[in-house]
């Protein structure tokens, strides 16, 4: 009789085994988990150091970068359309009838080029020709002059330290000199105004300022202008408003004003035509006051049938030339606004809470990636752990090994 405890049946040897590996396998998992809860434990006091650090960067760069202020304006985009009323219908069939072409109503500037028009060389262009107040200037001036003014003692020493990149830049590889260097531009009232040069400085300054927006449920279009001054902002938004909407009412009324000139010229020539007509008929009455022979009664009707087509020609130019020109001015205003612009209370950049606490994030993020990176390079010692450090940065960074000496392990 041995003492000897039974052997277990093969059963449940099979249900053992079973149990055991993934009993092992998790206790693996779990121990490598705590590892790295550990490596962590450990260099918390670099990890904090690395996130305190960054939020320091970050805060000093919030404090540190130039404020910005957004003043925004909302306006109503009027949709008119460009076909001729009934009215003109009429009025165009009959002058064509008499032979008479005045060119269709159609084309015109669609509302959804609007934004278009906004960045558009033309309007902003104007916008730099207007006068502003800017902050520190001793009297208002055009941005043209206030982007060329001569640099000041801050800007200077920001143009040699930070910027000397872009400074070296401007001073080694001269501007392309403009097709019109020497002259000068004129504005609309002809009055001298900056070389060119210095106006397209203007214009890439005051580019990146503006930018436009437009709801299509509502139907509003707003206008925003960011600069580091709020009472600058608000009027430059204000001037952007008022060149926009000239620019828009100058491409919208171009076929009307070109067809009211072509129709003037016209009433002109129909005008001369009708008193040269009734001034022949006139003669011919006076030297023949009671016509007895056929041919003297042909000539009389062929007359008066001449009179009789200029008035008739005559009242229907004159009759399109008032409605043409009413339709000028009914074209007249294409942008209502809704929302005036006034000087924002509050800056729109920076953002310090945000920035601090992206910082903070990011902070934290590098501060733990060093140091997991650190503790999987120090494994290289250890043979046990070096097969599975291979397999990791190998699947992770190609070509990572070689760099750092690590041998492709082979395959049993």
């Amino acid at each position: 009789m041995s003492d000897a405890p039974p052997s277990p049946s093969a059963d449940e040897h099979a249900s053992g085994s079973s149990f055991s590996e993934p009993t092992a396998a998790g206790h693996e998992k779990e121990v490598s988990l705590l590892d790295i809860l550990v490596v962590l434990a450990r260099r918390k006091t670099f990890i904090l150091g690395v996130t305190l650090g960054m939020a320091l960067l970050g805060g000093g760069y919030s404090l540190l970068v130039a404020e910005e202020y957004t003043a925004e304006v909302k306006v109503v985009r009027e949709s008119q359309s460009e076909t001729p009323s009934l009215s003109n219908i009429g009025s165009l069939g009959a002058l064509q009838g008499l032979g008479i072409s005045l060119g269709g109503a159609g084309g015109g500037l669609s509302v959804s080029a609007f934004p278009n028009v906004l960045n558009s060389r033309e309007v902003r262009l104007a916008v730099v020709r207007d006068t502003f107040l800017f902050p520190g200037a001793a009297r208002p001036m055009t941005y043209v002059e206030y982007v060329n003014r001569p640099p000041g003692i801050v800007s200077r020493i920001f143009a040699y330290t930070l910027y000397l990149p872009w400074t070296l830049k401007d001073r080694l590889i001269p501007s392309r000199p403009s097709s019109q260097a020497g002259s000068e531009e004129r504005t609309a009232a002809d009055v001298p105004a900056l070389p060119s040069q210095e106006v397209d400085r203007a214009l890439r300054s005051i580019e990146g300022k503006v930018a436009v927006s437009i709801n299509d449920e509502s139907g509003l279009m707003s206008i925003s202008v960011t600069t580091g001054d709020p009472q600058l902002s608000a009027d430059l938004v204000e001037s952007f408003v008022q060149r926009l909407t000239n620019r828009v009412r100058q491409i919208r009324t171009t076929k009307i004003r070109e067809r009211l000139n072509f129709i003037e010229q016209r009433f002109q020539e129909a005008e001369q035509e009708l008193e040269t007509a009734e001034n022949r008929l006139a003669q011919f009455l006076e030297s023949n006051q009671n016509p007895t022979t056929a041919t003297l009664r042909f000539r009389r009707d062929r007359l008066q049938r001449q009179v009789s087509f200029k008035e008739q020609l005559y009242s229907e130019i004159q009759s399109q030339l008032t409605k043409t020109r009413l339709e000028l001015q009914r074209r007249q205003p294409v942008l209502t606004v809704v929302e005036k612009a006034v000087p924002p209370l509050k800056r729109s950049w920076p953002a310090r809470t945000l920035i601090v606490l992206v910082s903070l994030f990011f902070g934290l993020a590098l501060g733990i990636g060093i140091v997991l990176l650190q503790a999987l390079l120090g494994l290289r010692g250890r043979e046990e752990d070096r097969h599975k450090v291979e397999e990791i940065i190998r699947q992770i960074v190609p070509g990572f090994l070689r760099r750092w000496g690590f041998r492709q392990s082979e395959s049993p």
